[in-house]
């Protein structure tokens, strides 16, 4: 996710740069169903698995907000 906004806010257009926000996005889904996997595999406890959905959640929120000042 970090990744995909530094290389977005090198882009010359607000355009460009709300669809690497919107790839980010994407990757945070990807980390959403690493956690679901690590919690089913019991690598995770539930109490992480609330805490770190919760906390991906909010990431995400704040990176849609972002997105949405852009476009």
């Amino acid at each position: 996710m970090p990744s995909n906004i530094a290389e977005g806010s090198s882009r010359q257009s607000n355009k460009d740069f709300a669809r690497f926000l919107e790839i980010a996005i994407g990757s945070a889904y990807e980390v959403e169903t690493q956690i679901l996997i690590s919690s089913d595999l019991g690598f995770i406890t539930p109490e992480d698995l609330i805490e770190l959905s919760n906390m991906l959640n909010e990431i995400i929120k704040m990176t849609s907000r972002f997105r949405a000042t852009l476009l």
